[in-house]
């Protein structure tokens, strides 16, 4: 058992700039999400990340970070994805009692 702790979940779903046809990971942007990625693991924030097999286009990204407003201004202003509409997130707070 691990102490509580909260991790921060960003569940990204295809934005304004994605038709409804179109798969978001064909669309151009999306290599911006993929360097924001590599930009929280370089800095030792990302905890894990990839796409929902169930809902095409929609994942998940869960980052350690210090706090629930660190975790938003990293989603939606470092992730230029989400910034120019290729991705929508939503950030939750995660109380995580138990891990590995």
């Amino acid at each position: 058992m691990t102490e509580p702790r909260e991790w921060y979940v960003l569940l990204h779903a295809p934005g304004p700039a994605i038709e409804p046809e179109q798969n978001v990971f064909e669309h151009p942007g999306i290599g911006e999400h993929f360097a924001f990625l590599q930009r929280r693991a370089a800095a030792g924030e990302l905890v894990a990340a990839g796409p929902m097999a169930d809902v095409r286009g929609h994942g998940m990204t869960v980052l350690e970070v210090a706090t629930l407003a660190d975790a938003t201004r990293l989603a939606t202003e470092d992730d230029l994805a989400v910034v120019n509409g290729v991705l929508s997130v939503e950030v939750r707070p995660w109380r995580v009692v138990m891990s590995r």
